[in-house]
């Protein structure tokens, strides 16, 4: 692995954005017309601005210290590094991206869940190509590799020092898998529940996979923020399914008992997580291998749990979003 290059980077990540948007245009400018238009307008600028405000908000204490000026972008040489001044957090692109999604449908009169499950694949896209570049920077790396028989690519990368395993590879292979399940079980959800699903997955995964990384992640205290949204997420997508269940057609959602028992597993999942991150980071007792595989079957559970509650019971099921 060579020294960052933030000149390559840049230009990939530009790159994959062009590709995730020409993936959504191709697939959705025949139906929803205007719509797509505006979106792609939209969603670029709102994207990269609200990746910019998470990162910037996180870090606000120390945006504090150097100048607020640096918020916009480093305007000294002496911040002008990856991972201080110069970064972005991906949850808050998606934030931009799914209000340019809700501006273009209140401006063509399009339903927004449309337009978000139009969105959903053409994330899961970019989100792949951004985590494959991150081999230009030497970002999304995690634990070093003690076994040589393991120390290649794309299990790992080398640098002068070490060898660490490429945890962006593995996000960026799960990204296409969830590309992959969007695309083809995923169809069979309208009304915003394939953009939901999309959620799910992404969301579910991601908590054990920022776990796994050992580099620049944004943090809030011991609380990783890349985890933190994505349990809000699920939790916030389920507290919005309740909400509709309880309207007269119920928006094709389950109920009775296996609601709350969802929630129970779904809540006690988190609970495990947390105390799994603990016992990662402080505890001598459970090893790391162990607790990470603890955390992958927690994470199953979050996703069944919370896609039982958020979806429709019916593969047809059209709820608007």
């Amino acid at each position: 692995m060579s020294e960052p290059n933030l000149t390559a980077y840049a230009g990939w990540i530009a790159a994959a954005v062009v590709a995730g948007a020409a993936f959504f245009w191709a697939g959705s400018r025949k139906r929803l017309g205007r719509a797509a238009l505006w979106t792609v307008l939209l969603a670029i600028p709102l994207g990269l601005i609200g990746a910019r405000m998470l990162y910037v908000g996180v870090r606000i204490r120390w945006f504090l210290e150097i100048g607020m000026e640096n918020a916009l972008w480093p305007a000294g040489e002496e911040h002008f590094y990856w991972g201080d001044a110069q970064g972005f957090g991906l949850w808050g692109a998606a934030a931009g991206v799914a209000l340019a999604a809700l501006i273009a449908g209140k401006s063509t009169e399009r339903k927004a869940g449309e337009i978000l499950d139009a969105l959903a694949p053409a994330a899961a896209l970019t989100i792949a190509l951004c985590r494959f570049g991150e081999f230009l920077i030497g970002e999304g790396v995690g634990a070093y590799v003690e076994n040589e028989a393991l120390a290649f690519f794309p299990v790992a990368v080398s640098d002068e020092w070490s060898d660490k395993y490429a945890v962006f590879m593995l996000e960026g292979l799960t990204a296409l898998i969830i590309l992959a399940l969007v695309c083809t079980y995923g169809k069979r959800y309208t009304g915003g529940n394939r953009a939901r699903f999309f959620l799910i997955l992404y969301s579910s995964a991601q908590v054990l996979l920022e776990s796994l990384r050992k580099d620049n992640y944004l943090s809030w205290q011991f609380l990783r923020v890349s985890q933190l949204i994505a349990v809000l997420v699920l939790a916030g997508m389920m507290a919005a399914a309740e909400l509709r269940r309880g309207k007269a057609e119920g928006a094709g959602l389950r109920k009775g008992r296996i609601i709350p028992v969802c929630w129970g597993l779904f809540l006690a999942a988190v609970g495990c997580c947390v105390w799994l991150e603990f016992a990662i980071d402080k505890s001598a007792t459970v090893s790391v291998e162990l607790a990470h595989a603890l955390e992958l079957i927690c994470c199953v559970a979050l996703g069944v749990t919370s896609s039982k509650v958020i979806l429709p019971a019916a593969a047809e099921g059209k709820n608007r979003a």
